[in-house]
């Protein structure tokens, strides 16, 4: 007798929502994460409004951050800047993971945290998933195995390692400071320059920490040289520009050696074994956002499992429009442009017609279906 039904491998946000929904169908599924939770995670931790619709859920405020997010401003190349008012959701991945990991055992999921994927054998029809639970090890049979460990996915390095580099091919680091400057704390800031990053926008807002206290994020990522020398770049405006002064209480960042520029980027997986969120390549540096494609993956895939014999034909078939979605915008990345001055010709030429199409979309993905819902920015 198969031990589960489903064994989703990664407690963020597509392996939590992936777990509730196959639970709630009647599956008998099994989430497992391997740190401690509630555990801390590097993102932005920001979504616009329709993120609840994807998720099926609506966020209690004791999940979100003290600071409301409400308008964006973009600095360019050439110094000068633009803002619009515009409607945001603010949390911590650690408050807001955790939330979703209880509402997944609420309908019915398994969870275990500390609990290590080592390894899969496939048996005819079911596999055999073996797992490092608390340092003992264990050996359970599933009809399905979901990937949803992110952009070092556990399961996807085991049956495609052609997809990994043996050295980093990105990072991300965020300083947390206690300071004040010209600023305002409602405003989520863009710093659009190819010597700070040149995977998308450098960024600035507020966020809250355990403790409760309200404090800037500022932070970068890139796909070239070292991301601590464009950090040290930005730092050195941001306090000059906004008169900034403050101490760097908290340091956080993460590395991945995933190509995102791969023509391979974007796999949903095999057989019976699936893959969801950032494991399956969903991750969007052009949009500068991936928790709600990544929530959304969650949700098709659990509709998937109850398509009996045809799983993977199936999620294949509703992933369609976000995969298509996905792979465009490869060619809209930032690092396809030579210079900032290159960058920024592009980004005048653009950037009222792309608000032109964010407000579009945002109205119609109201009547969409969710498998056809349109990721934001578009």
């Amino acid at each position: 007798m198969t031990d589960y039904g489903v064994i989703i491998v990664g407690g963020g946000i597509a392996g939590s929502i992936a777990a509730r929904d196959a639970a709630k169908g009647g599956l008998r599924t099994l989430l497992i994460e391997r740190e401690k939770t509630p555990r801390e995670k590097a993102c932005s931790g920001i979504q616009f409004p329709y993120f609840e619709r994807i998720i099926g859920e609506t966020i209690p405020p004791e999940r979100l951050c003290n600071i409301e997010l409400n308008k964006v401003k973009m600095y360019y190349p050439d110094g000068k800047s633009s803002g619009a008012g515009f409607q945001m959701i603010n949390f911590m991945r650690k408050p807001f993971d955790n939330w979703l990991n209880q509402i997944a055992i609420r309908d019915g999921a398994e969870f275990r945290d500390q609990c290590k994927f080592t390894g899969f054998e496939k048996k005819g029809d079911e596999i055999d998933v073996t797992l490092s639970n608390k340092g003992v090890s264990e050996t359970l049979s599933t009809n399905h195995l979901i990937d949803a460990s992110g952009l070092n996915p556990a399961v996807r390095k085991l049956m495609r390692p052609e997809d990994f580099a043996p050295t980093s091919k990105g990072a991300t680091i965020n300083y947390y400071i206690d300071g004040t400057g010209d600023l305002d704390r409602n405003t989520l800031y863009q710093f659009w320059n190819l010597d700070w990053n040149d995977t998308m926008f450098a960024w600035a807002y507020m966020k809250t920490l355990d403790d409760g206290k309200d404090y800037w994020v500022v932070g970068t990522g890139c796909n070239t040289g070292r991301v601590l020398d464009r950090q040290k770049l930005l730092y050195e405006f941001f306090k000059k520009e906004f008169s900034f002064r403050g101490e760097i209480v908290k340091r956080e960042g993460y590395s991945h050696t995933i190509d995102l520029s791969a023509d391979e980027k974007v796999w949903l997986g095999e057989d019976n074994i699936l893959m969801v969120g950032d494991a399956a390549g969903l991750i969007d540096p052009s949009r500068g956002v991936g928790m709600d494609a990544a929530a959304l993956s969650g949700r098709l895939v659990a509709q998937a499992l109850f398509k009996g014999d045809s799983v993977m034909k199936e999620y294949s078939k509703l992933m369609k429009p976000l995969v298509l979605q996905t792979r465009r915008n490869q060619s809209r990345e930032i690092g396809v442009h030579k210079n900032n001055e290159d960058m920024q010709k592009y980004l005048e030429k653009s950037i009222m017609f792309q608000g032109l199409v964010m407000m579009v979309q945002k109205a119609l993905n109201k009547f969409r279906p969710l498998h056809k819902m349109v990721m934001l920015p578009p």
